[in-house]
């Protein structure tokens, strides 16, 4: 996408400085997907669109007799909807996927019976974030190489989380650039209006 189009789609509320870092950033995509994609320093309590958060339930629904496991997951809401003070008549509930270290990915479509340069080459994909799916992450802190299923999505309530326990769950919080990549490729994932479906104007 040539720049002077791009910058359409970018946030308005940067700050000058942030907003040219930012530009810069996408310009040399994808080869600075690594601890540029991450931020420190957002305020501890409020939980927001892309954050990592430790022991998470997780189930398996096909396979209920694994029962419910806490597992690190991203969070896929947006901030706003996560917010304690936006009351609702019916109360939204919070949005969420299972973080997957990339090297169990890799051991799982061995099992499948993909053959090794199969494999090289859909990791290469899922590293440049072609893949419409997935979400890929580097390492970072104590959490490697790692991947989110976009078309695996997982919902708890919001009063589920005690906002005091935030700063000490929160793995990652995603900076300006991973934020943009990863809502980039959530309207990607989720939606697609050249479909390429006529659906017509009125019901019958």
């Amino acid at each position: 996408m040539p720049l002077d189009d791009l910058r359409v789609y970018l946030p308005k509320y940067l700050s000058a400085e942030n907003y040219d870092q930012l530009i810069s950033q996408l310009r040399d995509f994808p080869a600075n997907i690594d601890k540029r994609m991450f931020t420190i320093g957002l305020e501890p309590d409020i939980i927001y669109q892309g954050d990592a958060l430790s022991d998470i339930p997780v189930v398996n629904i096909e396979n209920l007799g694994l029962g419910v496991k806490q597992r690190p997951c991203m969070i896929v809401s947006n901030t706003c909807d996560m917010d304690l003070n936006n009351t609702r008549l019916y109360p939204t509930t919070m949005l969420y996927t299972p973080i997957v270290q990339l090297n169990n990915y890799i051991k799982v479509l061995l099992q499948y019976g993909a053959s090794e340069e199969k494999i090289k080459n859909h990791i290469a994909d899922v590293k440049a974030q072609k893949v419409s799916s997935m979400f890929y992450l580097p390492s970072i802190g104590e959490l490697g190489e790692s991947v989110v299923f976009l078309d695996r999505l997982l919902h708890v309530s919001q009063k589920y989380i005690d906002r005091n326990t935030v700063q000490a769950r929160r793995l990652f919080s995603l900076s300006d650039y991973g934020f943009y990549l990863f809502v980039f490729k959530l309207s990607i994932h989720l939606s697609r209006i050249r479909e390429g479906v006529n659906r017509g104007a009125v019901a019958e």
